[in-house]
């Protein structure tokens, strides 16, 4: 469904107060992206999965919180206006590690994920089209030693965008052991399912670990017993009913929603 106009009323709780930002910047090269998912129809939610080639995943930074901002700007002339998008964060210190990165990422296309920590709200600036890219200000002074990171569109785009997959970074999760019965998460993102040393086990909890609105990718690593997940309705509503099988490469992105007797459920997404 398309567009369409309607009112944008004054938002509760407060909406409009600054920070409220993680203090990790998470950053990915967009020529290492394997699969990009498209927005929705309305130009802005994001409900697939990036997905990385071998090797490549998405890094964190650490960014002091008062110094993040980010934002939007329309540019143009008229009947050809665009959208440029920008985020600047300082980092404390010159380390070997920091210097190794204003080093290494320039003249890179990139793409940033900003975290909200009252919600799961996750921002995307950049895209393959209009990526970002870097330049920055070491400064080491009686006053401070640190670096000034801007991050700019190349040109114009599309707004800034609601990422809603979950986040790759350099090592998934261990969530399933062998013959486990449970998944084991510990915040969203994405968690391996490892091969059982029987015939197929099937998946039937959770740990408590888990809070509605978090979204979680499930990766098999296949084996002779793959384990498996069904619809059951309670615990997991899967698309038309369909099993889904731990097999080397599958991937099965879960919400996590309150479900019958304050339990919680889970939702099927999206899978490959």
């Amino acid at each position: 469904m398309t567009y369409v106009k309607v009112n944008v009323l004054k938002p509760g709780d407060n909406k409009g107060v600054g920070g409220d930002k993680k203090d990790k910047v998470n950053i990915f090269d967009w020529d290492d992206v394997k699969t990009n998912p498209p927005r929705d129809s309305k130009g802005i939610v994001i409900t697939g999965n990036l997905a990385f080639i071998a090797g490549a995943y998405i890094s964190k930074i650490y960014a002091t919180q008062s110094t993040i901002k980010a934002g939007a700007d329309s540019t143009g002339d008229p009947d050809a206006k665009g959208i440029e998008q920008s985020v600047e964060f300082s980092h404390p210190g010159d380390s070997v590690a920091i210097r190794e990165f204003r080093a290494n990422w320039m003249n890179k296309n990139i793409g940033i994920v900003i975290e909200r920590c009252s919600s799961n709200q996750k921002n995307l600036y950049g895209t393959p089209c209009a990526p970002l890219q870097m330049v920055f200000k070491a400064e080491d002074d009686k006053d401070k030693n640190n670096t000034t990171f801007t991050f700019k569109s190349t040109q114009k785009g599309p707004d800034v965008a609601d990422y809603q997959g979950t986040m790759t970074f350099e090592i998934d999760n261990a969530a399933y052991g062998q013959d486990d019965t449970e998944i084991a998460f510990d915040g969203p993102g994405r968690y391996t399912i490892c091969s059982g040393s029987g015939p197929a086990n099937p998946i039937i909890e959770s740990t408590s670990n888990e809070f509605p609105g978090e979204v979680y990718t499930l990766v098999g690593l296949g084996g002779l017993h793959p384990p498996l997940i069904n619809h059951d309705g309670e615990r997991f509503i899967l698309e038309g009913g369909a099993t889904w099988h731990a097999l080397a490469g599958s991937e099965l992105t879960l919400s996590c929603h309150v479900g019958p007797n304050d339990s919680h459920l889970f939702i099927e997404l999206s899978r490959s």
